[in-house]
């Protein structure tokens, strides 16, 4: 197992403990209230623009923030967090579209023309601690008819090499994990990069066929 990956199997064991209830006093809590004001129904603070994320938030609130965009399309917005459950952590934009990690993999949004509404990434997990390997992924979508749609794909994780990427005007090593996953009638790739710490530090993962893949970062 390399150094990264040994590390992203501590900051597994560490999510729990790190992503409590978010209690009064919590950074995040403050946070995701000052999200939840923005939609007062006043239309001066409805058509506000929100400020750009600067690497000075970051570092004065470590873990509070994400940047989620849709591959191809040029609009980010700034995630914060808004509950979790375990290791699933929900993150929520100014404009109430939300996605659920877990592990820092996607495993549900909301928002969406097409969500994806639960998957179970738990063999995923394990093939990425691992440094590699193959995994069984679940994943149920609503449909155009509202209906869910459930698919079994068989994904192969390995690693695509080291990359330095620069988020924030922060250089951060990472290593490169591609998951390719397969179905009778779906095919995908997710990218995830894994940082020295153990992170991931940003990924591109699938949401559906009628959405596409986010790009989430986490600066």
């Amino acid at each position: 197992m390399s150094k990264i990956m040994k590390s992203f199997a501590v900051a597994l064991l560490a999510t729990a403990a790190a992503c409590g209830t978010l209690n009064e006093e919590s950074p995040a809590r403050g946070i995701a209230d000052m999200v939840k004001s923005r939609f007062a129904p006043t239309e001066a603070i409805a058509q506000a623009p929100a400020p750009a994320l600067t690497r000075a938030d970051v570092d004065a609130a470590p873990g509070a923030y994400k940047l989620m965009s849709l591959v191809g399309i040029n609009d980010t917005a700034t995630l914060v967090p808004a509950g979790n459950n375990g290791t699933k952590v929900t993150w929520i934009s100014a404009d109430q579209v939300s996605v659920t990690l877990q592990n820092g993999l996607l495993v549900s949004t909301r928002g969406f023309v097409q969500d994806l509404m639960a998957a179970d990434v738990s063999g995923v997990i394990q093939a990425l601690v691992s440094s590699g390997g193959n995994a069984t992924r679940r994943v149920d979508y609503l449909d155009g008819l509202d209906q869910i749609s459930t698919e079994v794909l068989q994904c192969s994780i390995a690693s695509g090499g080291f990359e330095t990427l620069e988020i924030l005007g922060k250089a951060i090593a990472t290593e490169k994990f591609n998951e390719v996953c397969t179905s009778e009638s779906l095919r995908f790739t997710n990218v995830y990069w894994i940082s020295d710490a153990g992170g991931i530090v940003k990924s591109q993962q699938l949401v559906s066929k009628g959405v596409g893949f986010l790009q989430i970062v986490s600066p």
